[in-house]
C-alpha cells in the first residue's frame, strides 16, 4: 500500500507542468467533451457564445490546459473557461498561485481528487440531481420485512441446524437478488448519480480536514453544506467501500451478489434520497468546491507548461496593450508586441499571421477573464465580452450559404453592441461571401457603425479600398513576406500601417503549380494595374 503510495505521488509530480496534448489518452478524452459539458449545459451558457468558441476553437484550448484529476474538475474547467469576468477570475487566480506554492497540499488533493475519477457515468450528475431528489424505490417497506426474513432464517438454520430454514434463506436470497437486479437496470443512472454524491461529499470533506484548500471565506459554506448532509455522509462510507469493493476485488462477483440478497444499496438510496430532497444546492455548491480546487491545480499546471505567461491587467479604456503575446496551442510560437485602441485593421499577405495573431489576442482576453493567465510576458485588457466572427462556412443541413451564416454572425454582433459594456469584436475578413461592390459598401457600413459603440473593434482584410476608405476611424497594422530562392519567408511580426505586399501568385509558384498559369496570372495582374 505504501509503495504504491509512494508511485502515484511520483507520477503526480512528474506530470504537473507537462502538456496535456502530449498525453498518450488526449484523443481518447476529447470525443468526451458532450459529457463534459452537461455541467456548463446545466448551470447555464456563460459569457462566451457558441460561434465565438468555434471560432477560436475553445475545445482545444480546453484539453490544452485540461490537467484535472475528476469529472467535476473537467466539467467546472469547461465552464469556466466559458465565464469571462474580470474580478471573479482574480479570485480564482488566488486558488492557482496557492498550488503553485504549496506543492504538499496540492499532491495531497490531487490524490483525493483522483477517487472522484472520471466515470462516464458520473458526469450525468448535474442534470439527474434534481430528478434524484424526487426519486425513490417503492415499497421500502417490502424491502425491510425482505431483509428481516433473510437474516432470521440465516440466523435459526444455523442455530437449529434446520435445514427447513436453510432453504427458506436460499428462497428469500434468490428473491431479493431478482428485485435487486430489475431495480438496478432500471435505475442505474440514479444510482450510480448516488455513488457519485456519496464520494463527493466524502472527498469534500476529507479537502478540508486535510487542510489542503485555500484558507477562504467560502469553506465556512462548504463545511455547513457538509454538515447538512450529514446522515448521508454517515452512510457513504459504508455504501462506497462496499461498492469499491464489489468493483475492484477478484472476489467483487460475490461482494456484489451479499449487496444484491441483503438489498443494502435499494435501502440505503431510499435513505440518502431522503436527505437529499430540499438540499440539492448544497450537493451543487458541493460539485462547484471540488471542481474549483481541481480546475485550480490545472490551471497551475498550465501556468508551469507554459514558456511564458503573465497575470492580466485590467483597464477601463478601450485598449489593449501585450508584449510577447503569443497562441497557447502553438509551440514555440512568434511573439508580438502590441498597443491596439478603438478600431485596428490588419491587412498582410496570406498565410503571414493575421488570423492566428487575432486568435491569440482573442483567445487571451478569455483567458484573463476566466482563469487570470495569459500566454505572454504583459496583457492589459479591458474587461469585455469576447465576441468573433472567423471561421465562416456554409452550413449544408439548413441550406445556408456562407454569406448568410456572415451576416448572421454580424447582425448577433450589432445586437450586442446595443447593451452596456465593453465589447472585443474580432472580424476576419469581413463580407466576403459576395460580389466585390455590395460587399465593400457593406463592410464599410458595418465597421463604422461598430467603432462608434461601446468596445473595440479588430478586423483583418486583403481588401486596400476598404482600409482606405476607413482611415479616419481605424488604424491600419499589417503582416508582410517576402519571397526568396528557398520560397516565401514569413517572420509573423505585427506592424505599423497598412501595408501593401501580397502573396497570392507567388504562393502558386511555392505549391508548384503550372507555369503557364503562373505566368498567365502575373500577367493579368500587371495588366490590370497598367489599366
Amino acid at each position: 500500500m505504501f509503495i504504491n503510495k509512494r508511485k502515484q505521488q511520483e507520477l503526480i509530480k512528474k506530470q504537473f507542468g507537462r502538456n496535456p496534448l502530449h498525453d498518450s489518452y488526449h484523443y481518447m478524452r476529447k470525443d468526451r467533451i458532450k459529457l463534459i459539458a452537461k455541467y456548463h449545459d446545466e448551470v447555464g451558457e456563460g459569457t462566451v457564445d457558441d460561434i465565438t468558441w468555434n471560432d477560436l476553437e475553445m475545445d482545444d484550448v480546453f484539453f490544452r490546459i485540461n490537467h484535472t484529476r475528476s469529472y467535476v474538475g473537467e466539467q467546472v474547467l469547461y465552464h469556466r473557461l466559458h465565464c469571462t469576468d474580470a474580478e471573479e477570475a482574480e479570485g480564482f487566480g488566488d486558488t492557482v498561485s496557492f498550488y503553485e506554492n504549496n506543492e504538499t497540499e496540492r499532491i495531497k488533493a490531487e490524490e483525493l481528487l483522483m477517487g472522484l475519477g472520471k466515470r462516464n457515468e458520473c458526469y450525468y450528475m448535474p442534470q439527474l440531481i434534481h430528478i434524484l431528489a424526487g426519486y425513490e424505490f417503492k415499497f421500502e417497506w417490502v424491502y425491510r420485512i425482505l431483509q428481516a426474513l433473510l437474516f432470521l432464517s440465516l440466523i435459526l438454520g444455523i442455530v437449529l441446524h434446520s435445514s427447513e430454514f436453510m432453504l427458506a434463506f436460499l428462497g428469500v436470497a434468490g428473491i431479493n437478488m431478482f428485485i435487486y437486479m430489475r431495480e438496478k437496470s432500471q435505475s442505474e443512472h440514479m444510482m450510480d448519480c448516488l455513488y457519485g454524491i456519496c464520494s463527493l461529499i466524502d472527498v469534500c470533506e476529507k479537502l478540508l480536514k486535510s487542510k489542503c484548500t485555500p484558507d477562504f471565506p467560502g469553506n465556512e459554506v462548504i463545511r455547513e453544506d457538509i454538515s447538512r448532509l450529514h446522515s448521508i455522509r454517515r452512510m457513504s462510507g459504508s455504501l462506497i467501500s462496499k461498492r469499491n469493493y464489489a468493483t475492484v476485488d477478484p472476489q467483487g462477483a460475490l461482494a456484489m451478489y451479499i449487496m444484491g440478497i441483503t438489498l443494502f444499496d435499494l435501502v440505503s438510496f431510499n435513505k440518502i434520497v431522503r436527505t437529499i430532497r430540499g438540499n440539492e444546492k448544497a450537493v451543487m455548491e458541493l460539485y462547484a468546491f471540488a471542481g474549483a480546487v481541481d480546475s485550480g491545480i490545472s490551471v497551475a499546471s498550465f501556468r508551469k507548461s507554459l514558456p511564458i505567461h503573465c497575470y492580466p491587467h485590467f483597464i477601463d479604456t478601450g485598449t489593449i496593450i501585450a508584449d510577447d503575446i503569443y497562441h497557447p496551442l502553438i509551440e514555440n510560437a512568434v511573439p508580438n508586441d502590441v498597443s491596439l485602441h478603438s478600431g485596428s485593421m490588419i491587412m498582410g499577405a496570406n498565410a503571414s499571421g493575421k488570423s492566428t495573431f487575432m486568435k491569440a489576442l482573442a483567445v487571451n482576453a478569455i483567458l484573463a477573464q476566466s482563469i487570470y493567465t495569459c500566454c505572454g510576458a504583459r496583457a492589459e485588457y479591458p474587461r469585455s465580452i469576447v465576441m468573433t466572427s472567423m471561421a465562416v462556412r456554409d452550413d449544408v443541413t439548413t441550406g445556408e450559404s456562407y454569406y448568410v451564416r456572415e451576416v448572421k454572425y454580424l447582425k448577433r454582433m450589432l445586437d450586442e453592441s446595443q447593451k452596456k459594456g465593453c465589447i472585443l469584436y474580432f472580424i476576419d475578413e469581413i463580407l466576403k461571401g459576395t460580389n466585390n461592390k455590395e460587399r465593400l459598401a457593406a463592410s464599410e457600413a458595418v465597421l463604422r457603425y461598430l467603432c462608434k459603440k461601446s468596445g473595440m473593434v479588430i478586423v483583418s482584410t486583403h481588401d486596400s479600398e476598404l482600409a482606405e476608405k476607413l482611415s479616419d476611424e481605424y488604424e491600419g497594422y499589417h503582416f508582410d513576406s517576402r519571397l526568396t530562392d528557398k520560397g516565401i519567408h514569413f517572420d509573423y511580426r505585427i506592424k505599423a500601417g497598412f501595408g501593401e505586399g501580397t502573396n497570392a501568385i507567388d504562393l502558386l509558384s511555392c505549391y508548384d503549380f503550372p507555369k503557364e498559369v503562373v505566368e498567365t496570372a502575373r500577367k493579368t495582374l500587371e495588366d490590370q494595374n497598367i489599366a
